[in-house]
């Protein structure tokens, strides 16, 4: 199984992007991207992000992603809350040993001895999903040896 451990800002909402109510709003190209990563390697998601924490802050991600055809049917779950987010992840690979490949898509790379730094691909907070984040995410999902 394929996975992609997902921030939500800096990745799919960028930093500075707000309406006027003041809710955030998710990059039409970085959502599109993301959906286009999910449709070529056949991956599922993981919610990474601290908005993981907050019911309302689920619902209003799944209002956001419906736009582009994302919805629960592509996730699997979200990561428990431990120390900072490479543990959280390590913790969730071990507990689910079917994932075979995985990429950890964040604007903020972490301190965790255990986590195989080559897994992240950081993102730029203002620019989100790039074409080239895209294309890395894909690569790194299709290799053979994971």
């Amino acid at each position: 199984m394929k996975v992609i451990f997902l921030d939500i800002d800096g990745v799919v909402c960028l930093h500075g992007s707000k309406n006027k109510n003041e809710k955030e709003i998710f990059d039409e190209n970085c959502c599109r991207r993301l959906k286009e990563i999910i449709d070529i390697t056949e991956c599922k998601l993981v919610l990474s992000s601290s908005w993981r924490l907050y019911d309302e802050s689920i619902r209003y991600m799944f209002l956001q992603f419906r736009k582009f055809d994302i919805d629960k049917k592509h996730f699997l779950g979200k990561t428990p809350l431990r120390d900072g987010r490479g543990d959280e992840i390590m913790a969730y690979l071990k507990s689910h040993p079917q994932i075979g490949t995985y990429v950890v898509l964040d604007d903020h790379p972490f301190r965790c001895p255990k986590f195989p730094n080559d897994r992240l691909v950081l993102t730029r907070g203002e620019t989100g999903i790039t074409e080239e984040i895209k294309q890395l995410c894909i690569e790194k999902l299709s290799a053979i040896n994971g």
